[in-house]
């Protein structure tokens, strides 16, 4: 478990900006409002707790005074890694606005926000939340689905199974303090999520936009890994689209076609590699698994990414 800030231990003139400055760091680039003091003049006193848990983010968030978190359309342009953040209320009434909707948030409602677009969340008086913040990327569902599923999660007959899973993950995250459980955690979640948003999202379908793009050939990849013909030329015809459009688009998505299906395939190796379920496969047979004809290409591939060999990663993840 990692504790990112508890005011207790700092001054009472420090907390709000520590406060405000980590909350920014946990979530995206927003503006935090929070009063100084109560009506008894008593400093803010907060709790915020962040673990990483595979490709996903778990965050708890507790405070003594009402809070308020604010990204606008200014602090959008400044980008930041895309994420859809699912929350759930644990303590008083919170406010949530978005996409031109707005609504109570009671105590235990499950919310989704991206987090890539302008929003507002607040809670006023003494309140908590806790979430779980995914990557658009690993999600691998076009923006508009998101947005359509967004303001409508009690649609899909698995809302109730999401809110259990936010609130078990959140509850003692130190519990999936070893790696390999973190990774398969943050696994199932992704999944789970895009199950959710898909049923919530309704029938409504819409052709590929040039926006959408760079997250249908991130998903093309990464459910094609294991195909050692996978490259630029594959992937454009499987998306219809010309090779010169597919290096444009993920040129303005700034990402190398080449570089992720590498670091996708080295990931997806690694987590395969730490897998007790795989003991009885060899490291060329999971390298082939994940494109690499080589063996001897995909370990040095794999040191310069990691650090060390396949062989000796297997070995420091079975705790030998």
């Amino acid at each position: 478990m990692a504790v990112i800030l508890d005011t207790s231990a700092l001054p009472a003139r420090e907390r709000i900006e520590a406060l405000r400055s980590v909350v920014v760091d946990a979530t995206a680039p927003s503006t935090v409002g929070l009063a100084e003091r109560l009506d008894d003049g008593r400093p803010v006193e907060a709790l915020v707790q962040f673990w990483q848990l595979g490709a996903i983010q778990a965050v708890r968030a507790e405070s003594s005074h009402g809070l308020s978190l604010t990204r606008s359309p200014k602090q959008v342009r400044q980008g930041c890694g895309p994420l859809v953040s699912f929350g759930l209320q644990e303590r008083n009434v919170g406010r949530q606005e978005q996409f031109g909707l707005g609504r109570a948030v009671p105590m235990g409602t499950l919310t989704c926000t991206d987090l890539t677009e302008p929003y507002h969340f607040s809670w006023g008086g003494p309140g908590a939340g806790r979430a779980l913040q995914l990557p658009v990327d690993e999600i691998a569902l076009p923006p508009d689905v998101i947005r359509r599923a967004a303001p409508n999660l009690l649609r899909s007959p698995l809302y109730e199974l999401m809110a259990v899973h936010v609130a078990a993950i959140t509850r003692d995250p130190g519990r999936l303090s070893d790696e390999r459980v973190a990774a398969g955690v943050g696994r199932s979640s992704i999944e789970l999520a895009r199950a959710l948003l898909l049923s919530a999202a309704g029938e409504e379908r819409h052709p590929a936009a040039g926006d959408t793009l760079p997250t249908q050939i991130r998903a093309y990849i990464r459910q094609h890994l294991g195909d050692p013909e996978l490259g630029p030329d594959s992937i454009a015809a499987a998306l219809n689209i010309s090779t010169r459009r597919l290096y444009s688009v993920c040129a303005a998505a700034e990402f190398s076609v080449e570089q992720w299906i590498i670091s996708q395939r080295l990931d997806a190796a690694r987590a395969d590699l730490a897998d007790p379920a795989n003991d009885h496969r060899t490291v060329a047979t999971i390298a082939r698994r994940h494109g690499f004809r080589d063996p001897a290409h995909f370990a040095r591939r794999f040191r310069a990414a990691f650090g060390v060999t396949p062989r000796d990663w297997r070995n420091i993840a079975a705790g030998r």
